[in-house]
């Protein structure tokens, strides 16, 4: 997945001023030519971020070249970098290889342009032949133990997210699980009670499902908990939390809502469900219906523990009114 430009632009500055520290940690050939792996930086974030990354790091590298000193192999490290900029771009969007491929090809190109800027900035290229197969070698080992160390921790940090999101997650249906509902619950009370809004829960929860299983087997009752996500999330508003609680149980919290609005939500979803025909894995269409209790809290006007109270209360209401139906704690309807 491509990253925002503006990672992308701190991406090329942070590389651009990491080249500018290997700078002044060079070789010095002669008293105007310094050997550096400057070129580093700038064909990582090629590889990974693109053209943009890259040339901004290029810029920044050769205005700390020029800052260093100004002379002919200033002006040549300035066409250097710019050619290996460039040149490492075109790689990266061209190139159809294993990543380690075309990072090798990615070393090797960039060293090719360091070493014909040594060249051309150096009177006898034989007397400096150790220094330039000197930066050759460490070119290659400091570049692939770069890519080596980057690809760890980008893996490393990958996997630890995926893990955090999937600890977050309910199995089944990709939904947030009941200890992420607990954590979003708090923040949205919390954030109600800061900004003196409104908001609401509805708590939903499919009627008969055990008939359901009993009936077509588990399998079959999963496959129905996982549309009915799929259906639930497609009616929900930005900004709401959807999680399945457990079961056949799933929750609605609706930040900045009042019970009004709660319950023509809670309405839609009630109606969108029964009208929905849930494909079973034997490819019949099974009716569902849902009962909803509905609760919303107001700031300075009730204590915050008893927002999922009340909605759990209206939940059972429901059921007990004939299921597919509506309650808040003082009135039920099919609306």
């Amino acid at each position: 997945m491509a990253s925002p430009v503006p990672i992308k632009v701190i991406d090329g500055i942070l590389a651009g001023l990491l080249g500018n520290i290997l700078m002044h940690y060079s070789i010095g050939v002669n008293d105007m030519t310094i050997l550096d792996l400057r070129h580093i930086p700038v064909i990582l974030v090629a590889f990974y971020g693109g053209f943009l990354p890259t040339i901004i790091s290029a810029a920044i590298i050769i205005a700390g070249r020029f800052f260093i000193d100004v002379n002919f192999s200033s002006y040549v490290a300035l066409f250097m970098m710019l050619a290996i900029a460039i040149g490492s771009g075109v790689i990266v969007q061209f190139l159809k290889a294993g990543p380690w491929k075309r990072w090798t090809v990615l070393l090797i190109y960039s060293q090719m342009i360091f070493s014909a800027a040594l060249y051309i900035v150096v009177d006898n290229y034989s007397e400096v032949l150790d220094f330039a197969l000197f930066h050759v070698l460490s070119t290659l080992i400091g570049g692939y133990l770069t890519l080596y160390f980057v690809d760890y921790i980008r893996n490393t940090s990958e996997r630890y997210y995926r893990y955090k999101e999937n600890a977050q997650r309910d199995a089944l249906t990709g939904l947030y699980n009941v200890r992420s509902f607990d954590s979003h619950y708090n923040r949205m009370i919390q954030e109600a009670i800061e900004e003196n809004e409104a908001c609401a829960i509805c708590l939903i929860d499919v009627d008969h499902f055990k008939q359901i299983n009993d009936t077509y087997g588990h399998t079959a009752g999963d496959e129905v908990l996982k549309q009915l996500a799929e259906l639930l999330s497609r009616l929900t508003r930005a900004g709401d939390i959807l999680s399945r609680n457990g079961g056949e149980e799933f929750s609605l919290l609706l930040p900045c809502c009042t019970v009004h609005q709660a319950k023509e939500i809670a309405g839609r979803v009630r109606e969108a469900v029964y009208e929905y025909g849930f494909l079973l894995p034997d490819q019949n269409r099974l009716q569902l219906s849902v009962s909803v209790g509905v609760s919303a809290f107001i700031p300075g006007t009730e204590e915050k523990e008893s927002l999922f109270q009340e909605a759990d209360e209206a939940l059972y209401k429901a059921k007990q009114s004939g299921r597919n139906i509506v309650c808040t704690s003082w009135e039920c309807s099919y609306r």
